[in-house]
């Protein structure tokens, strides 16, 4: 072999390994980037990073250590957070505690919805993040089993449309790029998937005429601000999988897939290529849940489990915590792309897409601690209003029917 052949294999096996760690939203440990995780930064090449409690000291830290990320990195990152507000709240000593999903719910009211989305795109926006895992668009009331409690805006589709549509032109307007959850729909479920694997019993009729409609609507169907990416669940859909299987079997496009109905949904063909992908036709940044937890790493490893969300259709594999699951998932996709086991399309399309998504939300901000001050501020003055419209109820119409029903997708 020539030096020139040899010299060219190990350009080709690098651009591989890029690709494949561009499609890794990994977490980091500490508050601020030490030697060894900048090292590692520079070794793996995220497209994404996520900042949990454990990184957060104050407004000016995460600020820093955002900057921190982006200079590590040799492309531009997506910098992202679970800031749901209520049980979800990483900035909650930093800022003004922010309100739960439960609560504008309460408060009924589209207008101050919308004002919370913008509010926290702007304090997202000083810190330096540029996408947030919100909104959550389950169908659930206050579940303590299935881990969602008061983190929905309801059980009604249409209700939960509204409140987190408007929540979405908020925070999207204001540059922050917001991000659907859990596909297709954790309402149905009776266990927390960071434990084990929840399987949803619902049938498909009930998912595509419910579970599916906020979904759909943020998608696609609804004035102002659509969803450009979603974040895929770990709940098993069996009655979905059904239903893909027989609808490929009868056009004969896909063969059937064998053994995928009980699978997670982030690792299931059935649900993100062809329910997501194919029939839905949805063509923005789809992200997995953490690949971490209890409802994957009981069957597969992490970079098993992460190879095999990319085959299904997904773009971005989440993996919050160790720092050997992210080397590993990495080469493991570079080993199936250099052993023609998976096509190299497939990282070419989500590098295309993470693209698209920082487009969307643009150049970083200068942090500006009085401006900060401002936003924690304004939060105060929303929590009191919601409250003031919870016992006045002042409710807006509902999005949706004319009636306020429940409606199926129009893509169906």
């Amino acid at each position: 072999m020539s030096d020139g052949t040899k010299q060219k294999q190990e350009i080709e096996g690098l651009s591989i390994k890029r690709k494949a760690g561009r499609v890794l939203f990994v977490g980091l440990p500490g508050t601020r980037l030490n030697p060894r995780t900048r090292a590692l930064l520079s070794e793996v090449q995220p497209g994404g990073v996520v900042i949990f409690g454990r990184n957060i000291e104050s407004a000016e830290q995460v600020a820093l250590l955002n900057a921190q990320i982006r200079d590590a990195v040799d492309h531009h990152v997506l910098i992202g957070v679970d800031q749901e507000g209520g049980l979800v709240d990483r900035f909650r000593d930093i800022c003004e505690p922010m309100p739960s999903a439960k609560a504008v719910r309460e408060g009924g009211s589209s207008e101050l919805a919308e004002k919370f989305g913008e509010l926290s795109a702007r304090a997202l926006r000083l810190l330096g993040f540029n996408i947030n895992f919100a909104p959550v668009l389950d169908l659930s009331g206050d579940n303590h089993e299935n881990g969602l409690r008061g983190r929905t805006f309801g059980t009604f589709p249409a209700e939960v449309s509204r409140l987190a549509g408007a929540y979405l032109d908020g925070l999207q307007k204001n540059r922050v790029v917001g991000c659907g959850k859990h596909f297709p729909g954790l309402g149905g479920s009776d266990i927390d998937s960071h434990r084990r694997l929840p399987i949803v019993k619902h049938s498909w009729e009930e998912i595509i005429e419910r579970d599916l409609v906020p979904f759909m609507d943020l998608m696609f169907h609804r004035p102002g601000e659509h969803l450009h990416s979603i974040m895929v669940s770990h709940g098993a859909f069996p009655e979905v999988s059904e239903l893909m299987q027989a609808w490929f079997r009868r056009t004969g496009e896909l063969p059937a897939l064998a053994s995928f109905h009980n699978l997670p949904a982030t690792i299931s063909g059935n649900v993100v290529m062809r329910l997501l992908r194919l029939v839905l036709k949805f063509d923005g940044l789809v992200i997995t849940d953490d690949m971490e937890m209890g409802a994957v790493v009981q069957t597969l490893s992490v970079a098993e489990a992460s190879l095999s969300a990319v085959e299904a259709g997904s773009d971005m594999i989440l993996i919050c915590e160790q720092e050997a699951n992210f080397v590993a998932a990495r080469d493991a996709i570079a080993e199936a792309v250099e052993n023609n086991k998976l096509p190299v399309g497939a990282l070419d399309r989500a590098g295309q897409r993470i693209d698209r998504l920082l487009e969307l939300a643009g150049e970083p901000e200068q942090f500006d601690g009085d401006e900060f001050e401002v936003v924690s501020s304004d939060m105060v003055e929303l929590k009191r209003a919601l409250k003031a419209a919870e016992n006045e109820e002042e409710y807006a119409p509902r999005f949706g029917t004319s009636e306020g029903g429940d409606r199926r997708s129009s893509n169906f």
